[in-house]
Parts: C-alpha cells; structure tokens; sequence
C-alpha cells in the first residue's frame, strides 16, 4: 500500500502528528534526521533544526510534508517511521 498524509494534526519540537490514509494517526519524528544533516550543513534539510522554520511544515498536494525551502519526505518512508499514536491529542 502506498501511504500519504491527509491531515497535520500536531507540531512539536522535530515531530509531526500526522493523519494517514490508513485512518491511523502517527507521529513522524524527524531529529535524528535533522541532527545528522545538521553536522553536515547541509543547507536545507539543517535549516529544520530551527524549531521556528520547522513548525512552518505543510501538506503537499501529494501527501507529504514540505518546507519553503523545498525540502520534502516520501511520505512511505515517513509511514515506516512514524510511531502510532494510541491516545487521542
């Protein structure tokens, strides 16, 4: 199955609670992620360690999270991730 993101119900600090077409909420935690490539300075993904740039998280038409700067994730990669959520927010 293909996954991708309805709905974003929550941002914290690295972590998105996300709807899925599955019906599942999950929570898509992204810090590892942001801190291996903000050792590298990457200039893109890095620039999500600011918890301000990365609340401003959207939904994309194509069911994923993305950044102004153009950063975005496979949504499938953001499902195998993710954790279920098992109480409601």
């Amino acid at each position: 199955m293909l996954h991708y993101i309805k709905n974003i119900i929550q941002v914290q600090e690295y972590a998105v609670t996300c709807e899925f077409n599955t019906g599942e909420t999950r929570t898509v935690n992204l810090k590892k992620i942001i801190e291996k490539y903000l050792r590298i300075n990457d200039g893109l993904i890095s620039q999500l360690a600011d918890p301000n740039y990365f609340k401003t998280v959207k939904l994309d038409s194509y069911g994923t999270l993305t950044w102004d700067n153009g950063v975005d994730f496979d949504p499938d990669n953001l499902y195998s991730m993710s954790e279920k959520e098992t109480a409601s927010l």
